[in-house]
């Protein structure tokens, strides 16, 4: 961290309970007819806590790195929903960073290298710093593996889908981000965790979906498109619930913060359609 005032851990615990029922309460006001899930805040501990597994690795300071995976998201639901006034929720981690460590004394020298790595997130720097290359390694590692799917299926369930039609066509984004996930990581340790964790995904996602053929309970295949430069992981049912077959549909548009795949799969005879859109994987540059 260079010149970076380090983080005592245990200093950071008044700012981490702040944090924490600030993020809870956001989550609850998505929603008054549910309760609230706390899916944010396990996704922003555990990308904490990768972030400083891959940060000794780095020897990046403890404190920073996980200081920057608790609120790398913190903002994703201010306003009481995802963007608000389309602004990305890096902006608004960010401010939120700023204010609780204002109101609890923690130097500047501490939070400005955080909040630099966080708004490198989305912002794409050609030279990324050495603490914003091990957040988005920890953010994306969060996705892989047994918890990552274990956190797609729980996600699913609430927004009232089990393993329905809908959610397997949204395992094209599961299995996309994991085919390209080692070549998307910034840090030696995060690509070879990556390796293995996308192999565990892999695993279990192509084992779901056989399961659910032999079962006779839906029919879907994974299929690889090439979509301009890019390879991705189409999973797809083998026909329309009408029997007819499916037309595919892929296009780019640019989002709030990065250049969205949308891909649309729809039948001509009944007028059956889906349409999903996520984050074009963004690849890094290996660290010398």
């Amino acid at each position: 961290m260079g010149s970076t005032t380090p983080a005592d851990l245990g200093s950071l615990l008044p700012i981490e309970h702040d944090l924490c029922r600030h993020v809870r309460q956001a989550e609850a006001s998505l929603s008054a007819s549910r309760p609230a899930s706390d899916t944010l805040w396990d996704h922003l501990l555990r990308v904490a806590r990768l972030a400083q597994r891959l940060g000794r690795d780095e020897g990046l300071e403890p404190g920073a790195c996980r200081l920057a995976g608790l609120f790398h998201d913190a903002g994703k639901f201010a306003g009481g929903r995802l963007h608000h006034d389309q602004q990305p929720e890096e902006e608004r981690s960010v401010e939120l960073l700023r204010l609780l460590a204002q109101e609890h004394g923690t130097p500047e020298q501490v939070v400005e290298p955080v909040a630099a790595a966080i708004l490198q997130l989305y912002r794409s720097p050609e030279q990324p710093s050495p603490l914003a290359r091990v957040l988005f390694d920890a953010d994306n590692l969060d996705k892989l593996g047994p918890l990552g799917v274990a956190n797609f299926f729980v996600k699913a369930g609430l927004r009232g889908d089990g393993i329905s039609r809908a959610t397997l066509f949204r395992l094209t984004v599961e299995l996309t981000y994991s085919h390209h996930a080692a070549g998307c990581m910034y840090t030696a340790s995060g690509r070879d965790l990556a390796r293995r964790r996308a192999a565990e995904t892999d695993r279990f996602l192509h084992g779901l979906l056989k399961a659910l053929k032999a079962d006779g309970l839906h029919d879907f295949s994974v299929r690889q498109i090439r979509h301009k430069d890019l390879d991705i992981e189409v999973v797809e049912p083998r026909s329309c619930t009408c029997g007819h077959r499916l037309s595919r549909r892929i296009w780019d548009e640019q989002g709030v913060k990065c250049t969205e795949i949308h891909l649309q799969h729809f039948c001509s005879a009944c007028g059956e359609r889906h349409e999903l859109h996520f984050c074009r994987p963004r690849f890094a540059e290996p660290c010398a």
